[in-house]
């Protein structure tokens, strides 16, 4: 048996099965690697579950659930890139994956180009994503949602307008967290070139593949409080002594192996930067928070001190996520112009240092 094969969860379990007993057979809306015997095992389990009593049924699992998900700080990461480049509307591939993730993750190349690509495969899973046909070049608009978009839209905003009301929630305890990669160097795409050059080479000292993650913070009421900005490093070690001794009111530098948001940097961001504020207000308060697994494996860590957390809903973060669509994009737009307008001097003072 190939220790590649894919877990189904119960829920998707369950799905087929209703697609099944609709259909009565496999058809190519279904995996083909799913067998008749499975679904007729996973339609035995199911029938003899509903037999159970509500107590049995809940120390009872019928439908293996499938292992839990592995790799989760790099789908974090992968997950944050597309996003980003969806929302600039650049064409993503699996191969282009496959490759940040053996960047960001080493040890994945000790695997065949099948169980890297099954790596790939299951983050879309876990992500709802697919390869999708490309329908138009135009901007962002509500005229381009699906119609299972705008509901699950319409189902959030009533969930974030119950939640503010039934705990009477004021507009200066709303807060908004979102995580943003910055790259060392932004260098323009565009240049001014004689024409019928066949060469258009620009000069960059290498930063253009080194990142910072950004931790941003902001309310409601338009209050932007303390960022957490995570350096590549070792703690203790050279960039870790360097950057904590620029801590002030405005930003608290970490670091991390690969510049991640882990669960260990995740905890330090709750101690040093929410948890002082969410202790100063006593009052209730809510937490807009994108899904990625970190952020819902410690929904109970997140909820301390009287806040109340609401996810966003996955794929919909540049149409539901202030500080997404936003503040985020003009802080990156910003970068850029300033790399572009202070290129020289940025080069210059980089090769001063490495020499």
């Amino acid at each position: 048996m190939s220790s590649n094969r894919f877990h189904y969860t119960v829920r998707q379990k369950l799905q087929i099965l209703s697609a099944y007993e609709e259909q009565k057979t496999i058809d190519n809306s279904m995996d083909h690697s799913i067998t008749t015997k499975q679904i007729k095992g996973w339609s035995e389990k199911q029938e003899k579950f509903a037999s159970l009593s509500p107590l049995q049924q809940a120390k009872t699992y019928t439908l293996h659930p499938g292992p839990s998900l592995k790799c989760s700080e790099l789908y974090t990461f992968l997950y944050a890139t597309v996003k980003e480049m969806r929302s600039e509307r650049k064409a993503i591939s699996p191969d282009m994956l496959i490759q940040l993730a053996l960047e960001e993750h080493p040890s994945l190349k000790n695997l065949t180009t099948k169980g890297q690509r099954s790596v790939i495969d299951r983050f879309m899973k876990a992500y709802n994503l697919s390869i999708r046909k490309v329908t138009s070049n135009h901007s962002q608009s509500d005229e381009y949602l699906t119609q299972g978009e705008i509901q699950i839209i319409d189902d959030f905003k009533r969930t974030f307008n119950k939640k503010i009301i039934d705990n009477n929630i004021q507009e200066e305890n709303i807060f908004n967290m979102d995580q943003q990669g910055l790259n060392y160097e932004n260098p323009p795409k565009t240049t001014i070139e004689v024409i019928g050059s066949q060469k258009v080479p620009l000069a960059t000292s290498g930063g253009e593949k080194k990142r910072v993650t950004i931790l941003s913070l902001v309310s409601y009421s338009g209050v932007k409080y303390q960022q957490f900005v995570i350096f590549k490093g070792a703690p203790g070690a050279r960039i870790d002594n360097s950057v904590k001794r620029s801590n002030d009111e405005t930003t608290f530098f970490s670091v991390q192996n690969n510049a991640w948001t882990d669960r260990e940097q995740l905890q330090i961001w709750l101690q040093k930067i929410w948890w002082p504020i969410a202790r100063a207000r006593p009052e209730p308060k809510l937490l807009l928070l994108d899904s990625y697994p970190l952020h819902t494996e410690i929904k109970s860590d997140l909820e301390k001190y009287n806040t109340h957390v609401l996810f966003i809903p996955k794929g919909l973060t540049w149409r539901l996520q202030p500080l997404d669509c936003i503040f985020h994009k003009e802080y990156k737009k910003y970068a850029r112009e300033f790399f572009n307008n202070h290129q020289s001097l940025i080069i210059s003072q980089e090769d001063e240092r490495r020499s």
